[in-house]
């Protein structure tokens, strides 16, 4: 009897197949095992944790969209107001880097924020807004005191005929060299003269408080001098009644005396003035002619109330 050995030579694709199909096997266990222990095994509360997360996060992308919707209409809109508004009352505008309100940091504060990247981003840009939202808010605050200073400042310039033009003849001497009418030289005639009708009415151009109110020995006759301050005043002169006391305040539009022809004068007219820091200068630059009968009703209207 004799004793023999073969050798078995292995087939290595089927032992791949026999691995991946076990492999395979195991994979779908797992999965299978895994989805049956989240549906029958976990805890009702983890599922509700779970949606809650997903809730979450969603929030996140919502947040964070609406935030640069703000962003942006800050940008676009407001910053380019703010810079107009100062321009027009003479602000120095405030550049968009400052503006941007960007900070620094080291990349090492991401690890320190909760969650993903989405809630890093959030807290920064929220960060940034509160910034941006301090800085235009102090502008604001700025822009809006330089405009009611300036509002007052409009209020008291005078800035309409002294007679209203239904009652006004002609303007018969303008601001500058002129012939002087009782002597044969030229003089310099420091303001306009507005012809009308004895009793006509005479008006405040600005906001003020009257300073000079009397008999004027230099050929004015009855004279009122209303100073309106930043700078300027007004004088109203040759008139026949004097409806206002000195001291008092009065407003733009308010009646103070009536059209005459005291002093030295060779008619029943206003010699009007307009001073400024004290010297007279052309008060056709400051009135605004183009009024309407109606625009210069309203203001009386708003004097007298």
């Amino acid at each position: 009897m004799t004793l023999t050995f073969e050798e078995l030579k292995s087939n290595r694709k089927k032992r791949f197949a026999e691995f991946f199909a076990y492999l395979l096997i195991s994979m779908i266990v797992t999965m299978t095992s895994g989805y049956l222990l989240n549906q029958f095994l976990v805890s009702p509360e983890s599922r509700m944790l779970e949606k809650k997360v997903i809730s979450l996060n969603h929030e996140l992308h919502r947040l964070f969209e609406k935030g640069r919707h703000y962003s942006t209409l800050l940008r676009n809109d407001h910053f380019p107001k703010d810079n107009s508004y100062r321009t027009i009352l003479q602000i120095d505008t405030l550049p968009y880097s400052l503006r941007d309100a960007g900070t620094g940091g080291s990349a090492s504060d991401a690890t320190l924020s909760l969650g993903s990247g989405m809630s890093y981003d959030l807290d920064n840009l929220i960060s940034k807004l509160n910034r941006q939202l301090r800085i235009q808010s102090g502008s604001y605050e700025l822009v809006y005191e330089k405009a009611q200073e300036h509002s007052l400042e409009l209020a008291h310039m005078p800035a309409i005929q002294p007679i209203e033009q239904k009652d006004l003849v002609m303007i018969s001497s303008n601001f500058g060299v002129r012939s002087d009418p009782f002597l044969s030289h030229d003089e310099i005639h420091h303001g306009l003269d507005f012809v009308a009708a004895i009793g006509k009415n005479v008006y405040a151009t600005g906001d003020g408080t009257v300073t000079f109110l009397q008999f004027s020995r230099t050929g004015y006759g009855n004279e009122i001098v209303i100073d309106h301050a930043f700078g300027f005043g007004s004088r109203y002169a040759h008139l026949d009644q004097i409806l206002i006391k000195e001291g008092q305040r009065v407003k733009r539009g308010q009646l103070i005396g009536k059209v005459g022809k005291s002093g030295r004068s060779t008619g029943p007219h206003l010699h009007y003035e307009v001073l400024y820091e004290k010297k007279p200068v052309n008060p056709a630059f400051y009135f605004d002619s183009s009024l309407t009968r109606e625009e210069y009703q309203k203001i009386l209207k708003l004097a007298s109330n």
